[in-house]
């Protein structure tokens, strides 16, 4: 049996992962063992009226069988088994009764965004639903009209959106995947050593996104008001929890392990310019046609072209990447990796990766007169020079001109962690690892 929930949380407050783990609680209370990792699934970051990460839960449970494994600590040890024996003994009716109780305690359900959704399914919905909700945008009647095809059962709240994401969590396959260890703070005030995490960090090599220490920023503390104290990444899920031992905090409550999709980039698709939809991620390569430029805010804005052509944005946020967009020059071969913004249609820039650089040159020394022996002076621009002692002429490109050295060279660039979106892949994931300047 599988369990998805997703749009539990707003901007004020709650965590749908932290009901996550009330709903394995309540699971194991019921005589269910949890089937493999609880997963944490992100879908499309462009979504307007996402609440805030756009990430959905999905559970697999039953009678469980095989290895076992501690996945949290949720008012004692939570484990997860590494197969089902068979579905278990509490009906579907029992489970979602519960679990709907469980969600409207819980649930952020008098904020107008938020629109929660509890699938309970036998069989996982098509692997199309993920990668189109990923990508894309899915509608509530596509997704109902799914699971009444497979017989699911599930709960809209209000105007049910989110079994959108409790759907498309349950439909992900891991083809690549991490993982996260996400500790909740004890009513307490959330507080993090900085020192520690940056111990963590280089302990820890298999763990990302942590610590930005150009930008002096710890990354796994969320700025929101919700329950969690902190969230590491990585793609060892053994390595976590002695992550979890490094790092110093305020006191926590519980703990829990997840598998997600963060850090794959399978929000991104390739496409050519003319092809580009807004609330899309995309991946598009073309020459740099309008030169950078710095606009009110701080962004820095260029375009680049195939045969069509788009805008593509270094936010404020991404601050020391923007050095990067500002040293493009125009012809400049690259492929942009970013959402694209709906009005006016803005690729938001994740990473990039330059092919090729043109060659710049400077005006050296004007052109010297072959009678006179002497410097000759501008006409005026592209008009050529001129002798003031003989009035002899000389072309434009006879002037003396020396190559520029380009401040940036082929090879991949990525935002800094401060500014990273949860699905983007950093760089130190890429294998083999790409050029980096």
């Amino acid at each position: 049996m599988w369990l998805g929930i997703d749009d539990t949380d707003s901007r004020d407050g709650m965590c749908t992962t932290h009901l996550a783990g009330d709903i394995i609680r309540e699971l194991n209370r019921h005589g269910m063992n949890i089937i493999g990792m609880p997963r944490l699934v992100r879908l499309n970051p462009n979504i307007p009226w996402k609440t805030r990460g756009n990430g959905a839960i999905a559970i697999q449970f039953g009678r469980g069988g095989g290895k076992k494994k501690e996945i949290g600590y949720i008012d004692g040890k939570r484990y997860c088994y590494s197969k089902k024996i068979s579905d278990g003994k509490a009906s579907v009716d029992e489970i979602m009764d519960a679990i709907d109780k469980l969600v409207k305690k819980k649930a952020m359900l008098d904020n107008e965004q938020t629109n929660p959704g509890l699938v309970i399914s036998k069989k996982k919905p098509p692997y199309r639903l993920y990668k189109k909700a990923v990508r894309s945008i899915v509608t509530v009647n596509e997704v109902r009209d799914i699971l009444e095809s497979m017989n699911a059962s599930y709960i809209p709240y209000k105007n049910g959106r989110g079994l959108i994401g409790a759907s498309s969590a349950i439909s992900w396959r891991p083809y690549d995947r991490t993982y996260e260890l996400i500790t909740y703070r004890n009513g307490g005030k959330r507080w993090v050593d900085k020192e520690s995490v940056k111990k963590m960090d280089k302990i820890l090599k298999k763990t990302f996104d942590n610590y930005d220490y150009r930008n002096k920023h710890v990354q796994i503390t969320p700025n929101s008001p919700c329950p969690i104290m902190y969230g590491i990444r990585g793609d060892d899920e053994n390595e976590l929890p002695e992550a979890m031992n490094i790092v110093t905090s305020g006191k926590t409550k519980r703990w829990l392990l997840f598998k997600t999709n963060q850090g794959t980039d399978e929000h991104l698709q390739r496409k050519k310019i003319k092809d580009v939809k807004p609330y899309e991620s995309v991946i598009v390569t073309g020459k740099v046609c309008r030169v950078p430029r710095t606009i009110k805010g701080g962004h820095v804005i260029f375009s680049i072209c195939d045969d069509n052509e788009i805008e593509c944005a270094a936010y404020e946020p991404t601050k020391n990447f923007r050095i990067n967009a500002m040293h493009l020059y125009m012809g400049d071969k690259i492929t942009v990796y970013g959402g694209v913004r709906k009005k006016p249609i803005t690729l938001n820039i994740e990473k990039m990766k330059v092919h090729e650089t043109v060659e710049i040159t400077e005006k050296k020394e004007n052109p010297v007169c072959k009678r006179c022996g002497k410097h000759m002076k501008s006409i005026g621009k592209g008009k050529g020079y001129r002798c003031i002692r003989c009035g002899m002429t000389a072309e434009e490109g006879d002037a003396v001109f020396k190559k520029v050295e380009r401040e940036i060279k082929p090879g991949f660039y990525e935002v800094p962690v401060v500014a990273r979106r949860h699905l983007s892949k950093p760089l130190k994931r890429f294998m083999p690892p790409p050029d980096k300047y």
